[in-house]
């Protein structure tokens, strides 16, 4: 979801600024299957992979298992070419596209690249059809889902309730919908999605399908609903998130709650995840409540686009209450590695790119 460190994350990815950038890509002469099958593996690294030993190896493994073709990972900083280099070493052939935050793998030809603001995008050639996808990883300060939680947003100063930092809020959970959207929207996470937005339309003008996917750092409007209005200490509050309501407005598609429409039964919890190789005390951020939440996210645009298979992959242990817990859910777990590399589980989504 988030990393401990400020300067880490900060303005990551703040490079180029839309201008196209064809050097970012490391070409290792991948060669696309001849199906037009898109399976899209989107992952959260956790410091690049660092957090928990053979952290490149496991993310590798992962990909080779899954046999994505399209690999978008957040909080990945050297973890992107990394991988890329090691994928090489397992014989399996992958371009790399990198920014200092987020990083895109694909075996489909790049036939160019930007580093966008908090996302790094790029072009790929699937048997002649255009496919424009971005990896995401949206700033984590302000989460303002932690206030119906009782806990600080981690909010700098001067910010709202930046006092408290990411503990415990002394009056109780803040339930007021106008607080918890005012503090929210204080993160720029919406506004880097319109940026996004705008950015897409373009592609999409241009003829283009669209994936996005990535760690937003925030929830879905799909998911804090009068369904689950008391579940996971949402303590009543239902909110139409600003992030995922403006890509709702734009047309884009979410993958997992497109397939599972109902978040009591399939809420696609993504964080935090066990990992039984870390002490509990490194995943729990709120470890009084229940912070379970869908942050990690795939979105697709255009009718080119067929959405066949979605699913969770990652441990099916989270942590609540800063306890471990096996999730009681319905949800539709994928994959289930002995080892996992991350504090977050990932999402793959199975795509049909038809003409």
């Amino acid at each position: 979801m988030m990393t401990r460190s400020d300067d880490e994350m900060g303005s990551a990815g703040s490079g180029a600024g839309g201008a196209l950038a064809a050097g970012a890509v490391m070409s290792v002469a991948a060669a696309a299957p001849a199906a037009r099958q898109i399976r899209v593996l989107a992952l959260n690294t956790w410091h690049s992979g660092s957090k928990v030993s053979n952290g490149i190896q496991l993310i590798t493994e992962l990909i080779i298992s899954t046999q994505a073709s399209i690999v978008l990972l957040s909080e990945a900083t050297e973890a992107t070419t990394a991988v890329a280099a090691e994928l090489v070493r397992r014989g399996r052939e992958f371009n790399a596209v990198a920014s200092r935050d987020t990083g895109i793998l694909s075996v489909f030809p790049v036939q160019d690249s930007a580093d966008l603001q908090w996302m790094v995008k790029a072009r790929l050639n699937i048997d002649g059809k255009r496919l424009t996808v971005y990896s995401a990883h949206l700033e984590y300060r302000w989460y303002a889902s932690n206030l119906p939680r009782g806990y600080g947003p981690g909010a700098p100063a001067p910010g709202e309730f930046a006092e408290h930092e990411w503990n415990k809020l002394p009056d109780g959970p803040v339930t007021d919908p106008a607080v918890i959207q005012r503090v929210n929207a204080a993160s720029g996470r919406p506004e880097v999605i319109s940026n996004f937005l705008a950015d897409a339309k373009a592609e999409i003008a241009d003829g283009s399908s669209v994936i996005m996917g990535g760690d937003l750092n925030e929830p879905s409007l799909l998911d804090w609903t009068p369904a689950t209005a008391n579940l996971f200490d949402h303590n009543g509050v239902v909110l139409a998130w600003e992030t995922t309501r403006r890509l709702q407005e734009a047309g884009f598609t979410d993958a997992y709650r497109s397939m599972y429409p109902d978040p009591a039964t399939h809420p696609g919890l993504t964080w935090p995840s066990d990992n039984v190789d870390v002490d509990v005390s490194e995943l729990a951020w709120a470890p009084g409540a229940d912070e379970r939440d869908r942050v990690d996210y795939i979105f697709a645009h255009g009718a080119a686009l067929r959405l066949s298979a979605v699913g969770i992959i990652g441990p099916r242990g989270s942590i609540v209450r800063g306890t471990r817990a096996q999730e009681p859910t319905q949800d539709n777990f994928l994959a289930t590695p002995a080892q996992w590399g991350s504090d977050h589980k990932g999402i793959f989504a199975t795509y049909q790119l038809t003409d």
